[in-house]
């Protein structure tokens, strides 16, 4: 998500993740390694505000920094770098396919994902949903019919960008960008999905679900999740403010080092 530097948590993945698709290589002739770009959420609209930019400059900005810093790291550049942005169309027509499955619903503007629809929600990330307590990065609010339910299309006010849809002018969800461009460009089921633990759940679990109920596919075959990089026992994270980023340590010290 390309609004600002990246972190050394935000690098390990990278690096993971870059050390896996070299060992690949060394085995199979060839290996395709997408690494999606997302350049539309809260979170960017915020900054871009904030910064008195438009948001496609923002976005440009942190993500050529992004491949510059991973590539001091030693991490090759993937195979392509897909931007959530340009498969808008990919994405409604995917939740259209929710839509008509019954696997999806529209509540105050809002086009949500139904949990109940997919019988192995919880699965991945091995949690029970009836002794589930909704807590980190689920959002209890009345619209929902499950607290699980994740929005798959929400609407944009004229202050925030948006595109054309039959739920009217708004913009995805986080969650339904992984799935719309895999299935564009590998097909339903992908081989391999990786990134950091702390994404398990809920937007892997949230992803396995929407493509299985729209594709009857899994989305993957294997899931690899690297761990977090702890600082003084807690997880580095922009939250909670002990950040090191990966910028500020190629001042100091060699890309190999860092590595």
């Amino acid at each position: 998500t390309v609004y600002n530097f990246a972190h050394l948590g935000n690098a390990r993945m990278a690096v993971v993740t870059d050390l896996l698709v070299k060992v690949l290589k060394q085995k199979y002739k060839k290996v395709t390694f997408a690494s999606n770009i997302t350049d539309i959420d809260d979170k960017i609209i915020e900054a871009a505000q904030e910064q008195n930019l438009p948001i496609g400059e923002l976005t440009n900005k942190y993500h050529l920094i992004y491949n510059q810093d991973m590539e001091s790291l030693g991490v090759s550049t993937p195979t392509f770098q897909p931007k959530a942005t340009d498969y808008i169309i990919d994405m409604i027509k995917f939740i259209k396919i929710l839509v008509n499955n019954k696997c999806a619903y529209e509540s105050n503007g809002n086009i949500l994902f139904d949990t109940n629809s997919y019988k192995y929600y919880g699965a991945l990330s091995k949690r029970v949903m009836d002794d589930q307590k909704t807590g980190t990065r689920i959002k209890k609010v009345n619209y929902k019919r499950n607290d699980n339910d994740f929005i798959l299309w929400k609407p944009s006010s004229k202050n925030e960008p948006g595109w054309d849809s039959p739920w009217g002018i708004g913009r995805p969800g986080w969650h339904i960008e992984c799935s719309a461009m895999i299935a564009r460009h590998f097909g339903p089921t992908v081989d391999i999905h990786g990134g950091g633990v702390d994404l398990q759940f809920p937007h892997h679990e949230n992803e396995c679900a929407q493509s299985r109920c729209a594709h009857g596919a899994p989305l993957a075959r294997y899931w690899l999740h690297n761990g977090m990089l702890n600082i003084a026992g807690e997880k580095m994270s922009k939250s909670r403010g002990n950040i090191t980023l990966v910028e500020e340590l190629l001042g100091d010290y060699p890309g190999a080092a860092i590595r």
